[in-house]
């Protein structure tokens, strides 16, 4: 990390600060300093998790977030949809490098406003949860498939092909009754587990209580290049979401459609473009979401609404 900020420190120069962080409080830390005396630009070195904290610890500076800064990841997390969306290319350097060029020039690169998911609930002791961020797994198999993606040695577009692989095989063998170890069928039945809650869309209550998908977006997005969902979310203003009980099975063959970018089809599932999203944990389980690829537990409600735009410029190399 030191000698990627001192890369960092000679491409700059007297134009900006660079703030090499290894803990969230330190981010926490950075983020104030910087705010202090805002720049045009505030680079997130790193992926949609990177952007993720950055910007939600700024908005508890700076409340009206149409005032930050333009935020700018630079393509270095391990599926990034926001560089994705945005159009953003390169790597954290090259795209400095070229971010200083523009500026140099006294020109600023396009900025690409993006909608962003408002997530509000009660975590179970009580307190309040509020966060933003644009996209959100909740529960069911988007939620699950992170645990395991999170387990692979080597993250990216091959570790979501292996986690798929691996569950749907999974599931398959223990539908055929094959004679495997618990631990390889115990894989697909911990991804394809349902999440126990009960869920409302726009003031209807979604059917049934075991969820086999509960998910939201803000935008149209690529998971690592292999995926594309939340199609519903591509317009502006626009929220994606997904919820029902959705099978297995449905899972399965629904795969081809989410690598082309098009809906789930499955009677079992509400997918629509809405306004707001309410999800209460039922049984012992609690609501551990996933949001921007980063892990939150403990939650006992929450509720996803139409949040700010967020600023990006779109760097290309």
């Amino acid at each position: 990390m030191a000698e990627r900020a001192s890369r960092l420190e000679r491409l700059i120069g007297r134009r900006g600060t660079v703030y090499a962080t290894r803990t969230l409080d330190e981010l926490g830390d950075a983020v104030r300093e910087i705010l202090k005396d805002p720049p045009d630009v505030l680079v997130t070195d790193g992926g949609d998790g990177t952007l993720h904290w950055v910007l939600n610890e700024a908005r508890q500076l700076v409340p009206d977030v149409t005032r930050l800064p333009a935020l700018l990841p630079t393509h270095g997390g391990t599926i990034d949809f926001v560089a994705r969306k945005v159009g953003i290319t390169g790597h954290a350097e090259s795209i400095v490098a070229a971010l200083l060029r523009a500026l140099d020039r006294g020109q600023m690169p396009e900025l690409v406003e993006l909608d962003s998911l408002w997530l509000t609930g009660s975590e179970l002791d009580g307190q309040p949860f509020d966060r933003l961020g644009f996209a959100l797994a909740a529960g069911g198999i988007g939620q699950r498939f992170f645990s395991k993606y999170y387990e692979e040695k080597q993250l990216g577009a091959g570790a979501i092909v292996r986690v798929v692989t691996k569950a749907v095989a999974s599931r398959l063998a223990g539908s055929l009754g094959a004679p495997l170890p618990d631990r390889l069928l115990d894989y697909g039945r911990e991804v394809f587990r349902p999440t126990s809650a009960r869920v409302t869309i726009d003031g209807e209550v979604v059917p049934g209580t075991a969820h086999g998908a509960i998910h939201a977006g803000a935008m149209d997005l690529q998971l690592g290049g292999v995926f594309r969902v939340f199609p519903l979310a591509r317009d502006d203003g626009a929220l994606h979401f997904q919820a029902g009980e959705i099978v297995p099975r449905e899972m399965i063959l629904a795969l081809p459609a989410l690598a082309r970018g098009g809906a789930i089809p499955s009677e079992r599932l509400r997918e629509v473009r809405g306004r707001e999203m309410s999800i209460e944990a039922l049984g012992d389980e609690a609501l551990a979401p996933i949001i921007d690829g980063e892990a939150f537990v403990g939650l006992r409600t929450l509720t996803v609404r139409l949040g700010p735009r967020i600023r990006v410029p779109r760097v290309r190399v």
